[in-house]
């Protein structure tokens, strides 16, 4: 520190206390604005949409699978993709069918029942093959990498019901 005498006043490179208050104030104004403002981004921001893909290469890389393991996961998520793009090309057009009858001024209740019937066998069937296929992959796993592996998607699955909640409201 240095001190110099000056006109027999003694100069200190220190601020004033009450300039030291004031820039102590600043800063802290300062941080609990970033503060609140991060919190405000984070509680609003919209959430990236992230790809089926993008969800299972990240799962993958977190389970850290052995080759073996990769080639089997790699499977299952092409098969779950396959499948998953078969109901959709399946099932849309009896959607679709169904809400053109009902737009219809007198719509045949027992056809728009008869193919929602149908689209709902055809996602039974694939959650039917989704649960074989899911278990057959679990069943390659270390006991760690499966309950990482169901960790992630009871969270994934948490997820989607809080964003229909929210989109409820």
């Amino acid at each position: 520190m240095s001190t110099t005498i000056t006109g027999g006043m003694a100069s200190s490179s220190r601020l004033p206390r009450p300039r030291r208050l004031a820039a102590l104030l600043a800063v802290s104004l300062a941080l609990n604005l970033c503060f609140i403002g991060g919190a405000l981004w984070t509680r609003f921001r919209e959430a990236p949409i992230q790809t089926a893909s993008e969800r299972f290469h990240r799962l993958a890389q977190s389970l850290d699978l052995s080759p073996i393991q990769q080639q089997a996961f790699d499977q299952y998520v092409s098969g779950m993709l396959t499948r998953g793009e078969h109901l959709r090309q399946a099932s849309e057009p009896l959607m679709s069918e169904a809400w053109t009858e009902l737009a219809k001024p007198d719509p045949d209740e027992a056809k728009v029942l008869q193919l929602l019937d149908e689209a709902s066998g055809l996602r039974r069937d694939f959650q039917h093959d989704a649960v074989n296929a899911t278990v057959s992959l679990l069943a390659i796993l270390t006991p760690e990498q499966r309950a990482k592996f169901l960790a992630g998607e009871r969270e994934r699955r948490n997820e989607m019901r809080r964003r229909r909640a929210e989109e409820m409201r």
